[in-house]
């Protein structure tokens, strides 16, 4: 029996439209009216193309509450109205944070408003006739505007590409079509483990993957599907076990930041259902019903409204949720993801925050403070696969400046070319192993030094706050921004819904908790757990989730 969410989609569209008519600037003499006002007092250009492909489609659908509404034609009226007195003589748009008239932000907003259109083109109903002209005239003018122009980041490229293509078949402008084929020609920037060229689980995969679909929805050509598919095949590497999505090896602006997949919903339905892959559509139903658990609803209707035959693709096929098992090494992303059902962990190379472990919501992650004169944090220079798990080494060493060999130029200390002129003498080196072996119930990790001796090392465990601390010797609250530093004894960390990490050994052979200039910081929204010894340092630390012992 095939399951359909076309209706609760809509309902949240007709929602969405209805909240956008109470925001709307409606005074006629408001520089900005037809506007839609932000919760910071501001009205964005680009968002209200956004905006006006929603309204666009919520009018078209005859089973919408604002069908052919009178209402809803005077908001439409009135944010066409602010999108021709808002765009830039180019026929660009601004997005006022950090680009003014910008061709890949405005390629971003066509494309979101061409999916309204395509509802537009369908809908037969006379009243509807008011709106096709000025539409087609901002599709036309800001296409030629994003032609005329460049580029930031590698997805922008494909944004435009995608645009162009779609609004060369609409205008009838051959030269949209010849400039969307010079950036294709670049070659898509996808690699072999199905990663674009900026790592963003959280934001920017999606982004390119919605890309991909409107480029086979452009172009017939499956293999913008192909990368799509491959792209969401390897995100199943990225969901931790309380079904958010790991982002704390981001290149991008949702590094660290707590991310649901309600916007992955979409792109696994559709390219499930272009490929013909029922596995792809599985994800897509369970995404929903992950959402339904939250209270979420994905952003999904105009899609669905679009193509209201792939409504549930896929939703009855047998799901084996492979996120639930993953051993993977990305060495071009230097990453490595383990998952065991309900745990997870994330190991990463030239980052002090090298290691991350989370059982149900709970999280954890570990640095290393290994103070070694200009290099704080043990920073892995590999990250290699081994029978047992994984392993990551760090070289570290000393160095003193020497005196120029000849006089300088100057005695000025900072017009000297110091870092790249100056003459140094080697100190000593702190070569550090970290062994990573995977058990069934997480890992253990096994850290060896070489080298210098009587350095002061640590190991920095720092939780999620809002539970208890305990070992064998006291309990405490683990409060934001304090910290503890364990003598001996197995350390168990409580999150506040039950889920349990533990830690131990425990070991303590000092109490500098000091830290210099350019160290990862200690975080003050985490409770910080120290292990501490002097080099050399050869010890196992078990990591493990746990459920929570009712016994305090």
């Amino acid at each position: 029996m095939m399951i359909g969410h076309r209706e609760a989609a809509l309902c949240q569209l007709d929602g969405s439209v209805a909240g956008l008519l109470e925001r709307q600037i409606r005074e006629p003499s408001d520089p900005r009216y037809g506007g839609f006002w932000t919760e910071s007092f501001h009205v964005e250009p680009r968002q209200s193309g956004f905006f006006l492909g929603e309204m666009i489609a919520a009018f078209c659908t005859s089973d919408s509450r604002w069908y052919l509404s009178a209402r809803l034609a005077e908001g439409i009226r009135a944010v066409l109205t602010y999108m021709e007195t808002h765009q830039r003589p180019d026929g660009c748009f601004d997005l006022t944070p950090c680009n003014y008239a910008s061709p890949p932000d405005t390629a971003f907003m066509i494309n979101a408003l061409l999916n309204g259109w395509w509802l537009l083109e369908k809908c037969e109903a006379p009243e509807a006739e008011f709106m096709r002209a000025p539409v087609y005239r901002l599709i036309d003018s800001a296409s030629r505007g994003i032609a005329a122009g460049g580029f930031h980041t590698p997805n922008h490229r494909w944004a435009i590409a995608s645009c162009l293509l779609c609004c060369e078949k609409i205008t009838g402008n051959p030269a949209l079509g010849e400039r969307a084929r010079e950036f294709l020609r670049e070659g898509l920037d996808i690699n072999q483990d199905g990663e674009f060229a900026e790592r963003s689980a959280g934001n920017y995969n999606q982004v390119n993957d919605d890309q991909m679909i409107r480029l086979y929805l452009a172009t017939g050509d499956q293999t913008f599907l192909e990368a799509a598919a491959k792209n969401l095949e390897m995100m199943y590497c990225y969901f931790d076990p309380d079904n958010s999505v790991f982002t704390n090896n981001s290149t991008r602006q949702d590094l660290g930041r707590k991310v649901y997949a309600e916007s992955y919903y979409s792109l696994y339905l559709m390219v499930g259902y272009f490929l013909k892959r029922p596995d792809l559509g599985a994800m897509a139903e369970w995404i929903w019903q992950d959402c339904s658990c939250r209270g979420v609803t994905p952003d999904a209707a105009l899609w669905l409204l679009l193509f209201p035959e792939m409504d549930g693709y896929g939703a009855d096929a047998a799901f084996m949720r492979p996120f639930e098992q993953v051993d993977r090494l990305f060495p071009d992303s230097d990453i490595a993801r383990i998952r065991n059902d309900k745990w997870s962990c994330s190991l990463l190379r030239g980052k002090a925050n090298c290691l991350y472990f989370q059982h149900g919501a709970f999280a954890m992650y570990m640095t290393i403070y290994s103070n070694l004169c200009d290099r704080r944090n043990f920073l892995a220079d590999t990250l290699e696969r081994t029978e047992t798990g994984y392993r990551m080494r760090a070289h570290a060493a000393g160095w003193y400046y020497l005196p120029f060999p000849e006089k300088p130029e100057t005695s000025d200390w900072w017009a000297m070319d110091n870092p790249n002129r100056r003459p140094k003498t080697e100190g000593l080196p702190l070569d550090t192993t970290l062994e990573i072996v995977k058990r069934p119930d997480g890992v253990d990790l096994h850290i060896r030094t070489e080298g210098i001796d009587q350095l002061p090392l640590r190991m920095e465990f720092s939780f999620l706050p809002g539970g208890y601390v305990r070992t064998e010797h006291f309990l405490q609250r683990a409060k934001p921004g304090e910290s503890i530093n364990v003598i001996d004894g197995t350390v168990e960390a409580c999150g506040p819904d039950g889920a349990c990490i533990t830690l131990g050994p425990a070991f303590s052979g000092h109490d500098f908790t000091d830290r210099m200039g350019g160290a990862y910081p200690l975080s003050d929204k985490h409770y910080t757990v120290y292990f501490t010894a002097y080099t050399p340092v050869e010890r196992i630390v078990k990591i493990r989730a746990k459920r929570k012992d009712r016994h305090l």
